[in-house]
Formats: C-alpha cells, structure tokens, sequence
C-alpha cells in the first residue's frame, strides 16, 4: 500500500521490481537539468509500472502515488527466469515498442489545441474505466488540474477554463473532480478537431 504522494520507484535508480497498479492511481515523470518535471504518464488498475526501464536496468522514470494505491511488486530476477521460458524475445519486443508508443502521446496531444487534448484525454481515461468494468462515462480524476496541464502541455488556467467550457456547452457536467460524460458523441468529435 502506498498513501498519497508516496514514491513508488525513483528516475535513475536500479530497476529491481515492475510494478502492477492493483488500486488507486499513479503518475510517472521525468525531471529536466532544472528541477522541471515532466509527466508522462497516468496510471491506473491493472496498468504495469517500469517496462521503459527493462532494456537498461534503470528506471527511466520517477512514480508517485495520486492516492492511496495499492501496488504489487513482481522482483526483475523472477521474471527474467519466465520470460527466457515462456515469452519468445520478439514479443517482448514488441510489447517495448507498444509501450514506447504510448509514451510517445505527449507529442502528438502537443500537436493539438486545448480542446482536442483535454477531450482525447477524457476520452482515454473514459475506455480504461470502461476496460476495468466501471463506468466509462462517470468517474473521479485523481490527479490535479496542474498534473493534467503538465500532461498535455497546457497551463492550469487553460485546464480549467476549458472543463468550464466543455460543460457550459452540455458535453460534461463538473463537480471538482468528479466529472460526468453528458455527451460522447461531442467528446470524440472535439478529440478528431
């Protein structure tokens, strides 16, 4: 179990575990030369924690809980023993540029206006709830206004006024950070805009 802004793993230090989010929400990040951090990523249930670092022993990134979350570490070392077993090496490849490609998401949401972002972004939280068996049109965001800007490359300010904008128009309706999908079709034309 790790409580609120606990770190789970740290940038840099050696890669001993790979983590599996049981409960609860992680956010990953990477810090610049300057103190600056960057987030890559937000994870939730069933999401696993470390792939990035497996090809260089190191974690790539820094992981800290959004709330109290729990976690299950799995040791590199026994896993190293499976894979070489059971997963031919090419499908690990694979898995490595899947995951790639998903952190690769910052750099295509940085291509579109706050609008798309936030409603692509919504979006995807919406289907990994949905993949999980929640409802995927009703749900809390645990991660701060200023996590999400950081995530799309957006400031706060354009964060919230953009929320306030999509639920003056009908498409969510907002309760801090509770947060109802009222229309789906709008959500995903906004994401293609």
């Amino acid at each position: 179990m790790v409580r609120l802004n606990e770190r789970v793993f740290r940038e840099g230090d050696k890669l001993e575990n790979l983590y599996v989010v049981k409960s609860g929400s992680i956010k990953t990040f990477i810090t610049n030369q300057s103190g600056q951090e960057q987030i890559l990523n937000f994870h939730g249930p069933g999401d696993i924690l470390g792939l990035d670092g497996l090809p260089f022993n190191q974690n790539m990134a820094t992981a800290i809980s959004l709330e109290t979350s729990s976690v299950c570490a799995l040791p590199i070392h026994k896993l190293e023993e499976v894979f070489e077993q059971l997963i031919p090496s090419w499908l690990i490849e694979f898995a490595m540029n899947k995951f790639k490609q998903k952190n690769s998401n910052i750099h295509m949401l940085g291509k579109k206006n706050a609008n798309t972002r936030i409603a692509s972004f919504l979006l995807k939280i919406s289907q990994n709830h949905k993949m999980l068996g929640c409802s995927d049109t009703e749900f809390d965001l645990s991660m701060s206004r200023d996590d999400i800007g950081n995530y799309l490359g957006l400031a706060s300010e354009t964060v919230s006024r953009t929320f306030t904008s999509m639920s003056k128009k009908g498409c969510v309706k907002l309760d801090r950070r509770h947060i109802t999908i009222v229309d789906t079709q709008h959500l995903q034309a906004l994401a293609k805009s």
